[in-house]
């Protein structure tokens, strides 16, 4: 106790500086007090009671920077974790004050439109519930254009959702006159998205990006919620153009979040269209690994997204997208990087259509080292992640008929290039084709396509020593070769055993080496 009695007092000392930020003192006692109060003696309990009823403080100013300038955690559960709004009933209070007596607010105007108030909208709210005849909205708006330090519209924003609330066409007109005013109409975005959205203010902030009065960098606050999806398609759709012409880095993201919102989003009661889809998908920026801002997981996300719901939408005139895909296939730092979620996409139009995209990877397929895009469709066609991780391998969505049928037009070359990137694993399933093991059985008599399947069995990536994997490997195989009747899949697993037993002998050399 007496360690407590001495950190009180400290902190008594603390709050007569000047430099003590009496605020973050103040959050700091109302958290001790929540948590753990309960079990704090009560001497301590009351110590710290005393300090922080005078930080709170009993007049209007005091008041009004607790209840409106601190947004705690603690405000929202009492002692026994229940659910409660501890702040509420003091905001209101607070407003009716400024109502009753409005010369109250003025001194605190200056830190109002900062985001000094964290509880800023909730007060505007208030204020304008109890204003009816808006008499305060001057004032605000004066306070506003002159905030400079870490200015924030968290305040006006909730005063003037009470306008549109009540009276819509004046809310209107208050727009317009902001969208004219050089200092405040930067803030629009927010305010919009704040007290209320329309047809006519989605077409007011377009002008205003139009014009290159705002950043349409300010549109990304609409993918918040579900806003957007109120306003007409015709202005939506000028929004996106509005984006895609954009040179802004974050430009193609924002376009991406706000289109999956408006079509894609479960509660979307909109018609995903086909050409603006297609357009948005295959926009060059998605393309370009230099961008200044790389693409980020939504990104992805959102792509994916849009492009199943246009593959499902539109199924017959899905090959356009797949054939954009595969020409530009795993681009690094693009949309299209390897084993992104965008693949997705490709999966569900091979399903499709199987033959048609089958015919488009065959033109883009071959065995050149510095064919990076072959290589990668082969990585996807056989399922191996960029850290050596199996997937599942896509050359298991066609036809294998389709698949023999590519490979015997020329088999000197094309047998041992299957086998290069078929998915590795070995079993038998009596409702799935083990492709690995069929290549085997058709084209392993040559020597070319068992050391080719060999490479491809060997890659991959594992934890453990060494030795212990190829061991475990060389078991797998033995076991699975009982029960094999096919001597060119026996054939192969003997060589490959034989292989392994090198392997395993150098490993446990390293690993002895490595030991000492």
């Amino acid at each position: 106790m007496v360690l407590a009695d001495m950190v009180i007092d400290t902190v008594n000392e603390l709050m007569q500086k000047q430099y003590t930020d009496k605020k973050k003192i103040l959050a700091d006692i109302i958290r001790l007090l929540h948590y753990e109060g309960s079990q704090l003696p009560e001497h301590i309990r009351q110590r710290w009671e005393q300090l922080k009823d005078p930080l709170i403080g009993s007049d209007f100013s005091s008041r009004m920077k607790r209840y409106v300038g601190m947004d705690l955690l603690e405000d929202t559960f009492d002692e026994q974790g229940n659910r409660v709004d501890q702040v509420q009933s003091h905001i209101e209070e607070l407003a009716q004050q400024v109502i009753e007596n409005p010369q109250l607010l003025q001194p605190e105007l200056k830190w109002l439109v900062t985001d000094e108030a964290q509880n800023g909208y909730r007060f505007g709210y208030a204020l304008g519930q109890r204003d009816s005849s808006f008499l305060l909205l001057p004032n605000l708006l004066e306070a506003q254009r002159h905030a400079t330090i870490n200015p924030s519209v968290f305040f006006l924003g909730g005063y003037l959702r009470v306008l549109f609330e009540k009276d819509q066409a004046q809310w209107e007109e208050q727009a317009d006159l902001l969208a004219q005013d050089e200092k405040l109409r930067v803030w629009l975005p927010e305010l919009t998205w704040r007290s209320g959205l329309t047809d006519r203010a989605a077409l007011r902030l377009l002008k205003l990006a139009e014009e290159n009065a705002i950043n349409v960098g300010y549109f990304r606050i609409f993918s918040a919620g579900r806003f957007i999806q109120i306003i007409s398609e015709s202005i939506f759709q000028r929004w996106i153009q509005v984006l895609l012409s954009s040179q802004y880095p974050h430009a193609i993201s924002i376009a991406l979040d706000l289109y999956y919102i408006y079509y894609v989003d479960t509660e979307s009661q909109h018609n995903l269209p086909e050409e603006s889809s297609l357009s948005l998908l295959t926009q060059q920026s998605l393309l370009q690994p230099d961008r200044e801002i790389r693409l980020d997981t939504m990104d992805y996300y959102h792509w994916a997204g849009i492009g199943k719901a246009l593959v499902q939408a539109y199924p017959e005139n899905s090959l356009a997208l797949a054939n954009w895909m595969l020409e530009h296939f795993g681009e690094d730092d693009t949309i299209l990087n390897s084993f992104s979620e965008t693949l997705t996409v490709l999966n569900v139009i091979t399903e499709q259509h199987p033959q048609d995209i089958w015919s488009l990877i065959a033109m883009r397929l071959g065995s050149r080292l510095e064919d990076t895009r072959a290589y990668h469709i082969t990585r996807w066609l056989r399922g191996e992640s960029d850290i050596g991780l199996r997937t599942t391998g896509a050359l298991t969505l066609f036809p294998i008929e389709t698949i023999w049928k590519w490979v015997d037009k020329d088999i000197e070359r094309r047998a041992s290039y299957l086998a290069s990137f078929v998915p590795k694993a070995l079993f038998r399933q009596e409702e799935q084709i083990c492709i690995a093991r069929e290549v085997l059985i058709r084209y392993g008599a040559r020597a070319d396509v068992r050391q080719s399947f060999s490479g491809n069995y060997f890659s991959g990536a594992w934890s453990g020593p060494e030795s212990l994997h190829y061991e475990e490997v060389k078991r797998d195989l033995l076991d699975f070769k009982k029960e094999e009747e096919n001597e060119n899949v026996k054939t192969w697993i003997d060589e490959y055993v034989a292989e392994l037993d090198n392997y395993i002998q150098q490993a446990k050399l390293r690993e002895e080496r490595d030991a000492y």
